[in-house]
């Protein structure tokens, strides 16, 4: 197959200058109602969306209390021996989270400046305030040492196999 090459426009005086500059402006007319029609079009779609996905999320919130619920008062039974519980269609259970928290009495303030007494920059953001990222990582005996504490508790969660689940699920 032969090869095209492009046409290419050429502009010899002022009268196709002008001719130019006036279809530019039609061009971007057109551009312009596109774009415009195209995001009304996305809004739509967007607005139809939610309003079909809202009873939907309050329906999977309704469940996820619910199995929240029915973990928290059978957590005895149920996770006697492991942290979660397998179903068919998906695991639920308990994971431990870890979180920073200052020690009583104790506020990020008086942590920072510890941080700074200490020259321990590297805990410290740019902005001037407590790095929590890095301190995840220190010993507890060096977050005593700035007024942390780590508390661990246990987070519910769920997982969903959706190669069980069937297309009409």
């Amino acid at each position: 197959m032969a090869r095209l090459k492009p046409k290419t426009t050429v502009i010899a005086d002022s009268k196709q200058a002008e001719a130019a500059m006036m279809e530019l402006g039609g061009l971007g007319r057109e551009i312009t109602a596109i774009e415009h029609d195209a995001q009304e079009n996305i809004d739509l779609i967007k607005a139809n969306a939610v309003a079909e996905m809202e009873p939907l999320q309050v329906r999977k919130k309704e469940l996820e209390d619910a199995l929240c619920t029915y973990a928290t008062l059978n957590k005895g039974k149920l996770f006697k021996e492991r942290k979660s519980q397998e179903t068919p269609f998906g695991v639920f259970g308990w994971r431990k989270a870890t979180r920073l928290l200052t020690a009583s009495k104790v506020t990020l303030a008086d942590v920072l400046e510890r941080l700074r007494e200490l020259g321990i920059r590297e805990a410290i953001r740019t902005k001037e305030s407590v790095d929590k990222t890095v301190l995840a990582d220190w010993p507890d005996s060096r977050l005593e040492g700035v007024g942390m504490k780590r508390v661990s508790k246990d987070e519910f969660y769920i997982e969903i196999h959706e190669d069980t689940l069937g297309a009409d699920q």
